[in-house]
This record gives C-alpha cells, sequence and structure tokens, in this order.
C-alpha cells in the first residue's frame, strides 16, 4: 500500500499503547492464571500474552476445562477469538479448530459449553468482564466465520516477496482496522528490513518463521509491537500460520540500516509524509 498521511489514532488505540514492546514470548513458558475478569464461571485459565495495565485490554491463550459452561450475555467490550485446540459449543452448535467469532462491546452472545476442553486464542479491548443477560446491542456487527473453510487469497499488502497469502477475518473501512490469519510457504525469504507507523500484533499458530531483530517464532509464539521500530530479515524453514492484528492501515517501510531508532523511523516517516504532501499540492 502507499503511503499516506496518518490517521489521528482513538483513544482506544492510545490506551493500547501502553502494553510496551513485547517481542517474543512463548506460550508453552507462561503460566496459566485465572481469567483477570468478572462475570465468567470458575474454570476458566488465560496465559496472558500481553495486556495493558491502563484498560485491562488484553491478549492470552483462553484455556477451558471439560465440562465448562457458561450462559448466554454479553461482553462489557469488544472481543474477538480463535479456537486453537479442542472445540466448543455456541448455542449447541459444535465450533472446532479455526473457529473465528467477534463480539462488539454489548453485543449479545449464546450460551457457550466446552465438553472435552478447548484452547482459544483470545483478544479484548478492555478487561473483558461478562454479564449475564441479554446484549444490549443483539447480534448487529457480530462475525461468525470457520476459518479453515474460508479460501486463502493473495496478499494485498505490496512489499514482502511471493508466497505470503491471507484470510482476511475482518476488517473496519473507516480506520482499516484488520484481522487476519495469513500464511507462508516453506524457505521462505523475506531479506529486507522494515518498519510499520502502526501497531502489529502476531501469534504464531503453524510452523515457525526466524526474525532476525528477535529470534525464532513457534507455535504459540507472540509479539505486539509497538509503531516505528525496525524489524527483520525474515526466513522460514518449515513454513508458517499466523494470526494478525492492526488498529489501522498496513503499511510496510523500509530502512536500511537494522539500527535504526524509532526516532530515526519517525523522523523517516515525517519526510515522506511532506513530500508526498508536497507533492499533492
Amino acid at each position: 500500500m502507499t503511503d499516506r498521511p496518518r490517521l489521528a489514532p482513538t483513544p482506544e488505540q492510545i490506551a493500547l499503547d501502553d502494553r510496551g514492546w513485547i517481542e517474543l514470548v512463548h506460550s508453552p513458558e507462561i503460566a496459566a492464571q485465572a481469567l483477570p475478569a468478572q462475570g465468567w464461571p470458575v474454570g476458566a485459565e488465560l496465559k496472558v500474552l500481553s495486556i495493558s495495565e491502563q484498560t485491562g485490554a488484553l491478549t492470552g491463550e483462553l484455556l477451558l476445562p471439560a465440562g465448562y459452561r457458561r450462559p448466554a450475555g454479553h461482553y462489557a467490550t469488544q472481543v474477538e477469538w480463535l479456537v486453537l485446540e479442542g472445540a466448543v459449543r455456541v448455542a449447541g452448535t459444535l465450533r472446532g479448530v479455526g473457529y473465528y467469532e467477534f463480539n462488539p462491546a454489548g453485543g449479545a452472545t449464546e450460551a457457550l459449553t466446552c465438553d472435552q476442553g478447548a484452547k482459544i486464542l483470545f483478544l479484548c479491548r478492555a478487561r473483558p468482564d461478562f454479564v449475564p443477560a441479554p446484549g444490549p446491542h443483539g447480534t448487529a456487527d457480530r462475525i461468525q466465520l470457520d476459518s479453515e473453510l474460508m479460501p486463502w487469497q493473495g496478499s494485498h499488502i505490496p512489499g514482502p516477496p511471493p508466497g505470503i497469502i491471507l484470510k482476511l477475518l475482518r476488517h473496519v473501512p473507516e480506520t482499516n482496522e484488520m484481522t487476519w490469519i495469513c500464511a507462508n510457504p516453506p524457505r521462505w525469504d523475506y531479506p529486507l528490513l522494515e518498519y510499520h507507523d502502526c501497531i502489529e500484533e502476531l501469534y504464531l499458530i503453524e510452523g515457525d518463521i526466524w526474525l532476525g531483530n528477535s529470534g525464532t517464532m513457534r507455535p504459540g509464539s507472540y509479539l505486539w509491537r509497538p509503531p516505528f521500530i525496525t524489524h527483520g530479515p525474515f526466513y522460514s524453514h518449515t513454513g508458517a500460520v499466523l494470526f494478525g492484528w492492526v488498529p489501522s492501515l498496513l503499511v510496510n517501510h523500509f530502512p536500511d540500516d537494522p539500527r535504526r531508532t524509532v526516532e530515526e523511523n519517525i523522523a523517516n516517516y515525517e519526510q515522506k509524509q511532506r513530500a508526498a504532501a508536497a507533492g499533492g499540492s
């Protein structure tokens, strides 16, 4: 995508920034704890991958034990989740690996049960308190997808070499916020450095990918990368499948020095923005 004037961040995006820079953490090394939220029946646990101290917004692996039951109700904040292992029943319908659901704040959600246990990638934009009462907004804007049945598409984000394919789970046209699953083939080599002018969040579902600035991602590896951080190059030996989220348009900018600081990247970005504005005037 071409460079463009950066939209002013929303209050929600600003609040998310206090998670810092998390790269890399590996869920197999993280102890599970009680889910830090009110209203959930006892038994749900979470491996916290990142969390905002200001708002309680978090990303983690939600672990539901066999026999877990949660009634119908609604979340107090925006929530999205992807089944990684096992299965759950939503309103009695079995939802297995690859099932994705998005619930806006105040949106209704049906009863959830778990027969044999499940591991779920769980993201929320404030503390995920659950209210066992009808959601004031009903099911408007809810998304329910079986990503396993979705076709792969070519990536629309220019820059990386050929091979990346994509399943777009959610896109907000007004802000270009985006949630997706992407994959790259074995022996995929991306020798460039890059930075973005937005937060980037990634979780590796399958395979491996080496990041020259931080190490190797394997299943359960996670990063929360603030804007303007130089990262790369990249190499995947076996191929990789990743879950990703950005709060605004994802643009690849290409520095030429791995030591380029955030401040230098901001200066570079602002210079390009001024040049683009002058060219369009």
